[in-house]
């Protein structure tokens, strides 16, 4: 019996930052998943001329060898190829929103969240409670400290913190070179940087696993890209950083249950399947404020997910199995007559 097609959707039809950022994640996915053979991962590639290409593997020669081709192409060979489920490894904002949206177009079942929620997830604006929001032109009046960031971005890009006395017009100038739309956010002072994961179960059930917590100083109070990826010298990401971080985090019952009622909610809230993600502030007083969500995994051994997952015993497989089991079950439980307007 033939093992399922599992495609693997990464790329970027946006910036080549993004498609580094796309190729670095999904490598380590492909690798950890091709060890144990239960599908047949194969990797689809978005490139920024608007074609697709379906290399052997991600090493550097089969990506300038594979074949580049237009849209109706690739949508011939998605079809031939006939794939159980695609797991979607695009950061850029058209990866997050379009692409997602044209794997339901031709009915792909998605790991993880639709595009309608990463549309809203990633802009920050609609995600949470926003105290003001730029256009160019506008100056804040809030202030200082506070954050300066851009509205539809991703990995920290465009962030910096404004203290009292800072230079504003050169935070908004970074801001506004990622985005048109720029928010301006109260600066929670520095008490503990925690991430929260959400992860869903077969029978609905929402677990909380063991966060990380990333170790910030006065001195370097907000994470930025820097503090996740390492670049090359012509900007584009080559591996992920290190260091500064814990998981389990050390968390008492009583920020637990803070934390876990914020995610939770959140995770309904927002409309999430399979997980969630996010970051949160914690006050010096123990206070919990939600940053922005994170509704991304690779599902690479260290991706954030699977790290918190691991210090519960489980491995990279069982979470990648569970998920595209669950997300190459959709398809089925799509058929019949649905009298709603969304589908799930």
């Amino acid at each position: 019996m033939s093992k399922p097609v599992i495609l693997h959707l990464l790329g970027s039809a946006a910036s080549d930052y993004y498609e580094g950022v796309s190729v670095l994640y999904a490598e380590q996915c492909l690798q950890e998943a091709l060890k144990h053979q239960t599908y047949d991962n194969l990797p689809c590639k978005v490139h920024a001329d608007g074609t697709w290409s379906f290399p052997k593997d991600l090493s550097k020669e089969s990506m300038e060898e594979a074949e580049k081709m237009t849209t109706d192409k690739a949508i011939a060979k998605i079809a031939q190829l006939q794939p159980g489920a695609v797991v979607p490894h695009m950061f850029c904002l058209p990866g997050m929103t379009t692409y997602r949206a044209f794997c339901d177009l031709m009915s792909l079942p998605l790991v993880g969240n639709a595009a309608d929620v990463m549309a809203l997830s990633t802009n920050k604006w609609q995600s949470k409670a926003i105290v003001q929001f730029l256009y160019q032109g506008d100056k804040p009046k809030m202030a200082p400290p506070f954050l300066v960031k851009p509205c539809n971005e991703d990995n920290s890009q465009g962030i910096n913190l404004v203290r009292e006395g800072g230079d504003v017009d050169a935070a908004l100038k970074a801001a506004f070179e990622f985005d048109t739309e720029v928010l301006i956010e109260r600066y929670i002072p520095l008490g503990r940087e925690i991430r929260v994961g959400i992860l869903e179960q077969d029978d609905g059930a929402l677990e909380m696993l063991p966060c990380i917590e990333y170790f910030l100083s006065e001195a370097d109070p907000i994470r930025t890209a820097a503090h996740k990826l390492v670049n090359d010298d012509k900007g584009v990401p080559k591996t992920l950083a290190t260091g500064g971080r814990k998981c389990p985090a050390d968390i008492d019952d009583v920020l637990k249950a803070k934390l876990k009622d914020l995610a939770v909610r959140s995770h309904k809230a927002l409309g999430c399947r399979d997980y969630s993600l996010y970051d949160v502030r914690v006050d010096p007083a123990g206070e919990p404020y939600f940053i922005e969500a994170c509704l991304y995994c690779s599902f690479s051994p260290k991706s954030v997910i699977v790290a918190m997952a691991s210090s519960t015993g489980r491995t990279q497989q069982s979470i990648y199995e569970m998920l595209v089991n669950r997300a190459i079950g959709r398809k089925s439980a799509k058929a019949g007559a649905k009298l709603g307007m969304k589908m799930k």
